[in-house]
């Protein structure tokens, strides 16, 4: 039989998949931003430390910093949404 009156507590409160998705989603934002940024910063950083002959070093710090970089973006983009985000609980 249906309840008359307002919902149960956990009723009011948002969906916890959203709260994942959203995790989800923040963590493929911060692999694609931290792929991008340690790939450039190793492609620099291995020219300047073994100069600049036909560009292998830069591809060198490519190599090594897109992977890595995706895996250490994606693990800090999800743990940031998680730790921090909290969704609201609807009024009522």
């Amino acid at each position: 039989m249906p309840r008359r009156g307002s919902p149960r507590p956990h009723q009011r409160e948002p969906a916890l998949i959203l709260r994942y998705l959203i995790a989800l989603l923040a963590a493929a934002v911060g692999a694609l931003i931290g792929a991008g940024v340690l790939a450039m910063v190793l492609a620099i950083l291995f020219t300047a430390i073994w100069g600049a002959f036909e560009g292998s070093a830069a591809m060198g710090g490519v190599t090594v910093g897109l992977p890595l970089g995706g895996i250490i973006g994606f693990l800090v983009g999800g743990w940031l949404v998680l730790h921090f985000w909290r969704p609201e609980k609807a009024a009522g």
